[in-house]
């Protein structure tokens, strides 16, 4: 009785196992459907530059990290020291416009949820006259300090393309001028999931100093530097999506 007992249950554990392999299969592309859905949403636009193309590299011009390094991600972590007594957290980070010598302008850009209160940023172009200082490490933990200045007319003057008027609830919203093209027909978003898109005013010209000129496979790129600034205020443990793009002009 035993052996029949055996003989019996092993089919429907084989059954069993494919069934949760088809699961699995199927949870995994629904979740590549999402990312995929996600990354058109954002990123689609036939009309204006309020979504810029994500750029795939070989490119004439990409977004790196600090000292030219490839850059995955922008690393927003922070330690108690980033806070002020009013919980006000500030991060510096920097990242490099890296273009090949026939680029003349760009155009950068800034794309964002709005989960987190009081968000704000700024972008500060790298110079050696500068007042502040700021150190940063690349993804291999490779540490540079850079020199710019933190007066407000030296950082880049730009606009949110649909910004809602503000509240004093001390959050941004973004209004409904970009949400056909981010999701179509469908109603059914959370504030803070809409977007917001923030054009830099001026075409941007890159760095041509011999000093922040690199050559890969005979290709001679220009590196342009600039500190980001992030700000908030943290109340809960909330996340944002923040992207920096940059489109030859």
């Amino acid at each position: 009785m035993n052996e029949e007992k055996k003989e019996t249950k092993q089919p429907d554990k084989k059954i069993s196992n494919k069934k949760k392999l088809c699961y699995s299969i199927a949870a995994l592309l629904v979740v590549v459907a999402l990312i995929a859905g996600l990354s058109y949403a954002w990123f689609y636009n036939q009309t204006d530059m309020a979504t810029l193309m994500a750029i795939k590299p070989p490119s004439t011009i990409s977004i790196r990290g600090p000292g030219g390094s490839e850059m995955t991600s922008l690393d927003l972590n922070y330690s108690d020291g980033d806070k002020d007594a009013d919980n006000k957290v500030t991060v510096r980070r920097v990242i490099c416009v890296q273009s090949e010598e026939s680029v003349t302008g760009y155009k950068l850009e800034i794309v964002h949820t709005t989960n987190l209160k009081g968000l704000t940023f700024s972008l500060y172009p790298v110079s050696e006259a500068g007042n502040a200082t700021v150190t940063d490490s690349d993804e291999k933990g490779t540490s540079y300090t850079y020199k710019y200045n933190s007066s407000e007319e030296s950082k880049l003057s730009g606009n949110y393309l649909n910004l809602q008027k503000s509240s004093d609830s001390g959050y941004k919203y973004a209004n409904g001028d970009k949400h056909q093209k981010n999701y179509g027909d469908y109603t059914n978003v959370q504030a803070h999931a809409e977007p917001l898109y923030w054009l830099a005013k001026d075409t941007l010209k890159p760095n041509g100093d011999t000093a922040n000129q690199v050559t890969i496979d005979d290709t001679t790129y220009n590196r342009t530097y600039y500190v980001c600034e992030v700000s908030w205020t943290e109340i809960t443990k909330e996340t944002d999506i923040f992207y920096i793009l940059v489109k030859t002009a």
